[in-house]
């Protein structure tokens, strides 16, 4: 499929998403109480300063997977929905490029949250005077375009067996119940037998876990945390190449089978 088309298709993303006012208020929201860190000094609460910062580390997180939520569940059904998938697929346009171009158009427009909060994020911590980590932030920004990556091939994958409402629903869940169900996984081996450890392993093979690219306590403590290996990011992010493609692959097998 040429590229050109992918690039299109990436481009119509943006401008539904352009159009779309909730998409303003999250990142709008987001980016306040990025900066609402810095009046900590002026009410004496120089002392929380590391609490803070995590606090809108985790803040840009979830500004930007609540974005992409959003975004990657309505892009399938809604092509179906207003009927616009008719002339894009009589090109014909591969239904396989038309998904990776819908996928290719969240991720970046995920990007483009994580950047923008980075920015605020700089700017609040020069502001405070606070210390910047730069090489863990930077490893935390790309660990969180593979969360984005990650969540959007779900979401893909959710919206071709539900509607709008539920893929919404069960994509916010999954996001802020995955770090709990990580330490349920843990505490159900450590206390089970044979059998419960081996369905412990199980689950914790097939269900991706968001916190492993979460980086915000490393990124404040940077003066006790060293950055990550190189070796560690690559096996990090092969971890979330391969779900982003398996749960991607799954979306694009519900999409071929979808009747026009």
């Amino acid at each position: 499929m040429s590229p050109k088309v992918i690039h299109c298709i990436a481009k119509g993303v943006w401008l539904e998403a352009i159009r779309r006012k909730e998409i303003y208020v999250i990142v709008s929201i987001g980016c306040l109480m990025i900066l609402a860190f810095t009046r900590i000094r002026f009410f004496g609460l120089d002392g929380l300063s590391k609490f803070h910062r995590e606090t809108a580390l985790n803040l840009m997180s979830m500004c930007t997977a609540l974005t992409v939520v959003i975004l990657a569940s309505r892009q399938l059904p809604l092509e179906f929905t207003r009927r616009t998938i008719y002339p894009l697929l009589a090109r014909p346009v591969p239904r396989g490029g038309f998904v990776l171009g819908k996928w290719i158009g969240v991720v970046s427009a995920g990007l483009f949250c994580l950047l923008l909060f980075l920015c605020i994020y700089l700017i609040a911590c020069l502001v405070l005077g606070a210390p910047v980590h730069l090489t863990l932030l930077l490893q935390h920004t790309w660990l969180q375009l593979c969360m984005v990556m990650v969540m959007t091939s779900i979401c893909f994958w959710l919206s071709m067996l539900c509607d709008f409402d539920a893929s919404v629903t069960f994509g916010i869940l999954f996001y802020f119940t995955s770090t709990v169900f990580s330490n349920f996984l843990q505490e159900v081996h450590e206390a089970s037998g044979p059998v419960g450890q081996t369905a412990a392993r199980l689950l914790n093979i097939v269900i991706p876990h968001l916190s492993l690219f979460n980086l915000s306590p490393k990124v404040v403590h940077g003066d006790f945390w060293p950055p990550l290996e190189v070796g560690v990011m690559i096996q990090l992010s092969l971890y979330a190449f391969g779900f982003a493609l398996i749960f991607l692959s799954a979306a694009w097998l519900q999409f071929r089978r979808r009747a026009l």
